[in-house]
């Protein structure tokens, strides 16, 4: 009985799953917004809940799919999708809009000493300036949002180099306000209001900036130094423990405030990749029932079968691809609309921003390339995985008929493969930390395809036959406003960065 519920459920979605990404709704606007606030903390709902909804929003529609966890040709054909009119809505220019908030938020807050308040605009800032350097490169940083304050509405474009330490410093700034302020911070619908996970936030944070800049020389800060530093006072500096610390946004029952895309038509022919496939078969890893649904074909038989699709070939080739739709394997169970599956869920997803999984697979590399000397590589590489295993269980733990938390929990053995298992070259062990690292940056924005741009992982990840570009892309293109109405700055920008075009490197990456 429960089987055909299952395939009652997959045929609908699959029969559902026609709109086009063209026609998504919008990013979340707010005419109704107050023109002036007195009080700080009033800011933060707002600030969170937007700016959460539209990273998930991209995440869905465009970074699972850059970082080659799901598949889908209109955005892996490197052209319409990535075209600079697109930016706004799937590529998070859009924060700029938030960070004016954030402006007021860090303003307000300083007038009144609210130093956690403060904190918490400081992490906000540095986070939404974070995604957005790492998709385009050069930005606007250190003018930026200065228009009402300042009478700046043509803000220069900063190196990314420059941004990287302003953010550190940023960071730093925060988790030393956190420390001595003793304002509550009302309105916290991320972290309940604990200063304590806020600075967590913010230091582990500061570890993915450092470790994504690990491959530059000549920089201005002493890497090791910094990270050895955090590690090794966690008075000082916290981080996460669990998943239960992590940065982690929650969708709600109500309306409005379920997971983007609960209401929605999903993306026409999205399916998990070929790439997120081999990799999870390859380690026999049992969390391919999270990632996605097993394919019609396999269920008919009484099978779980998951087929993936290669991004970057053309429309007809994917539908065809492996027999047709009913042998692809559709969405996540918690990405999915009501509309195309009846189990679907308002809350099993999260807005994920930085987790504790992500934070041990750093501290892994960091020490088994020495960069740090405190703690045990493997342990840490350990307990990314094994947080991470417990993290997606505990989503989906009585929402699903399938699948269950059981359903995704490794055996002994998972851990003893010659794929997982801890050993071998320094170049070995450095891939299997990545490739889990991958695995566990899911629907976090566009992380996934940051680490891959920075270490090649996963390998079989590349352009497709009918790809408009050579290669996968290694930032987004500038939107238009910038070239109209910043029109100076941009022409300086490429030319001290490069083309702006797909292929121009950050400067993390070069």
């Amino acid at each position: 009985m429960k089987s055909n519920i299952i395939i009652a459920a997959i045929t609908l979605c699959s029969l559902l799953i026609t709109g086009c990404t063209k026609d998504f709704e919008s990013i979340n606007q707010n005419p109704n917004a107050t023109e002036k606030v007195e009080n700080p903390q009033l800011l933060i709902p707002s600030i969170l809940k937007t700016a959460v909804r539209d990273y998930f929003y991209s995440s869905m529609t465009r970074g699972d799919i850059i970082g080659d966890y799901y598949a889908n040709q209109y955005v892996s054909g490197f052209d319409d999708a990535w075209a600079p009119s697109e930016v706004q809505g799937y590529f998070l220019w859009s924060f700029y809009d938030r960070l004016r908030d954030v402006e007021n938020l860090i303003a307000l807050s300083k007038e009144r000493q609210f130093r956690n308040n403060e904190g918490v605009g400081l992490i906000m800032k540095a986070w939404m300036f974070q995604v957005m350097t790492d998709i385009y490169g050069d930005i606007p940083f250190s003018e930026a949002v200065t228009g009402k304050t300042g009478g700046n509405f043509t803000p220069k474009f900063d190196e990314q180099e420059q941004i990287y330490y302003g953010l550190l410093d940023m960071l730093k700034t925060a988790n030393e306000l956190l420390t001595v302020g003793t304002d509550r911070i009302d309105g916290d619908i991320l972290l309940s209001g604990k200063a304590i996970r806020w600075r967590m936030f913010a230091n582990g944070l500061r570890l993915r900036l450092m470790m994504r800049m690990s491959g530059k020389t000549n920089l201005k800060v002493d890497l090791g130094k910094e990270m050895q530093e955090i590690v090794g006072n966690a008075a000082k500096y916290p981080l996460y423990t669990a998943y239960t610390d992590q940065t982690a946004f929650n969708f709600l029952e109500e309306v409005n405030n379920e997971f983007p895309g609960y209401n929605s038509v999903p993306v026409n022919d999205m399916h998990l990749s070929l790439t997120m496939e081999k990799n999870l078969q390859q380690l026999k890893d049992p969390r391919v029932s999270y990632y996605a649904l097993p394919t019609i074909a396999g269920l008919n038989e009484n099978k779980r079968i998951y087929a993936g699709v290669p991004n970057g070939i053309n429309a007809a080739a994917d539908a065809a691809y492996n027999g047709g739709k009913d042998y692809q394997s559709s969405i996540a169970p918690v990405l999915q609309p009501l509309s195309a599956f009846p189990q679907a869920s308002k809350t099993a997803a999260q807005g994920l921003l930085l987790t504790y999984a992500e934070v041990q697979f750093i501290l892994a590399e960091a020490r088994e390339r020495n960069l740090i000397t405190i703690g045990d590589a493997a342990t840490y590489y350990l307990n990314g995985i094994n947080d991470q295993f417990a993290y997606l269980a505990s989503r989906i733990e009585g929402k699903f008929t399938f699948p269950k938390a059981s359903d995704i929990q490794p055996d002994a053995a998972y851990f003893q493969q010659p794929a997982v298992k801890y050993e071998g070259s320094q170049e070995v062990k450095l891939y299997k930390i990545r490739q889990q690292k991958w695995l566990a940056l899911f629907n976090t924005g566009f992380e996934g395809w940051s680490e891959w741009r920075r270490t090649g992982v996963p390998a079989e990840t590349k352009a497709g036959p009918n790809s408009a570009i050579r290669e996968m892309p290694r930032r987004a293109r500038y939107p238009i406003s910038e070239q109209r109405l910043n029109a100076a700055n941009y022409s300086k920008v490429i030319q001290t960065q490069g083309p702006d075009n797909l292929l121009t490197y950050v400067w993390w990456n070069k």
